[in-house]
C-alpha cells in the first residue's frame, strides 16, 4: 500500500512538471540572433502625427537599450506595432488594441525535415510571424491617450525581455 502510495505520488509530480514544462510561449527562442529589424509602426483613425511620432521615438529608444539595430530600410525582420482606437465622444467607453508582431523569414518544418535528408539548401523561406502579442483596452475618451501609451510600455517592456531572455549573452 506504501508502495502503491509512492508510485502515485510520484506519477502526480512527474504530471505537474509535464504540464509547467508545456506550457511555455509558443514564440520563446524565435528572437534569438535579431540584431537588426525595421519599425513600421501603424495607429488607425488618428491623425495627430506628434503623437505617433512620440510612440515610434518610445519604441526606437526602449529598442536602443539592447543591442537590436534599428535599420528602416531592411524589409524583414520587421517589427509591426499596430494600434486601433474607437474613440467614442458619445459613449462612456473608448476602445483600443495594440498588437506588436515580428516577422521573419521561416521555413515550414516539412520543408526543413526534407531539406535536411536531401542535404540540398531550400530557398523556400517565407515570412511568418515569429513574436506576437496584443492587449485590448478600454477607457474614457479623456484618458485614451495615456492608457495607450501605458499599454505600449507593457508591451515594448515586454519585447525586450523576451529579447533578452533569448539572447542571454547580450546582458554583459
Amino acid at each position: 500500500n506504501n508502495k502503491q502510495s509512492m508510485r502515485s505520488i510520484f506519477i502526480l509530480i512527474f504530471s505537474i512538471n509535464m504540464f509547467v514544462n508545456a506550457q511555455e510561449k509558443w514564440y520563446y527562442g524565435n528572437l534569438k540572433n535579431v540584431n537588426e529589424l525595421s519599425i513600421h509602426i501603424e495607429i488607425d483613425s488618428l491623425e495627430d502625427q506628434l503623437w505617433v511620432n512620440r510612440i515610434m521615438n518610445y519604441v526606437e529608444l526602449s529598442l536602443a537599450q539592447t543591442s537590436i539595430r534599428i535599420d528602416k530600410t531592411i524589409p524583414i525582420p520587421r517589427l509591426a506595432v499596430e494600434i486601433f482606437i474607437i474613440d467614442s465622444n458619445v459613449d462612456k467607453v473608448s476602445s483600443f488594441m495594440i498588437n506588436y508582431c515580428l516577422y521573419n523569414y521561416a521555413l515550414p518544418d516539412k520543408e526543413y525535415i526534407e531539406s535536411v535528408k536531401d542535404t540540398m539548401i531550400t530557398k523556400k523561406f517565407r515570412i511568418h510571424k515569429v513574436y506576437e502579442k496584443e492587449i485590448l483596452g478600454q477607457s474614457n475618451s479623456s484618458s485614451i491617450h495615456l492608457k495607450i501609451e501605458e499599454a505600449i510600455i507593457k508591451h515594448t517592456s515586454d519585447f525586450v525581455g523576451q529579447w533578452f531572455r533569448d539572447n542571454p549573452l547580450r546582458q554583459f
